[in-house]
Formats: C-alpha cells, structure tokens, sequence
C-alpha cells in the first residue's frame, strides 16, 4: 500500500471517528439539558474512547505525512477532499464543544446568583494561601412544591 492510499485510509478512519464524536457530543448536549446524568456519564465515557481513538489515528496520519510524502505533502493534502471533510468536521466538533461549554458557565453564573441571593451571608470573600476562595452553600433545601 502506498502512502496515498496509507494517508486516504486514515483519514476516512477519522472521518467515522468525527462523526461518531460529533453525534455524541449532541448526546451530552440532551444529556445536560434534560438532567440525564446517569446517559451523561456514559456518553462522557464513550466521548473518550472516540477521542483516544481519533488522537491515534491522528497521530498516525502525522507520522505518515512527515515520512511518507515529505515535499509532496503540501499539494496532497491542499487537493484531498478526504483531509477537508475532516477538517470540516473537527470544526463542527469544536462549535458543539463550545455550545456545551458556554451552557455550562452560563448555568453556573446563573445557580451562583441563586446562592447568593438566597444565602447572602455566604458571599463573604475568603482568603486562602492559593488565593481567593468563593465560599460554597453547605447545604439547601428548595420547596418545590405548589
């Protein structure tokens, strides 16, 4: 097998891998928002397992780039549509992770305020030897009843 085919089988690897990635990251996404989070831990499990997967073929392809194409890479893989389509999808992956993320602090910013507000004694600034430490409600009980 020769080096394009070795780089064209690679990256077709990759692109499964991607959107199998990309599928799951939307899992973790429904996850989080529907407070599923026994399906959370296991989407967050398999989300490593395709990560790992991904990081080793990619570290593959690398390997095969440098020595296997040398001065011809450039023009390979300006002209791979296989290569694009997975730059395409490490893209849309990195827009679904920073969905998530901003979720996530957005989410934070707005449980802090309830903390806050409900227990304003605990907003006192504290001090410790690493820095400024936020003190966290030790316990609360919410009525959810109407």
């Amino acid at each position: 097998m020769n080096t394009h085919d070795t780089l064209n089988d690679i990256l077709t690897k990759e692109s499964v891998l991607l959107d199998a990635i990309i599928s799951v990251q939307k899992e973790i996404r429904r996850d989080v928002t529907a407070r599923d989070w026994i399906s959370l831990e296991n989407h967050i499990e398999l989300l490593g397992t395709l990560s790992s997967d991904f990081q080793m073929f990619e570290e593959k392809r690398n390997k095969t780039v440098e020595y296997g194409l040398k001065k011809e890479k450039t023009d390979y893989l300006a002209g791979n549509q296989l290569y694009h389509e997975v730059h395409q999808k490490l893209v849309k992956s990195k827009v679904e992770n920073d969905a998530l993320n901003t979720y996530i602090v957005v989410t934070q910013n707005f449980l802090q305020g309830v903390y806050d507000t409900v227990i304003p004694q605990r907003r006192n600034t504290l001090y410790s030897p690493s820095g400024l430490v936020r003190s966290q409600p030790e316990s609360m009980f919410l009525n959810t009843l109407s």
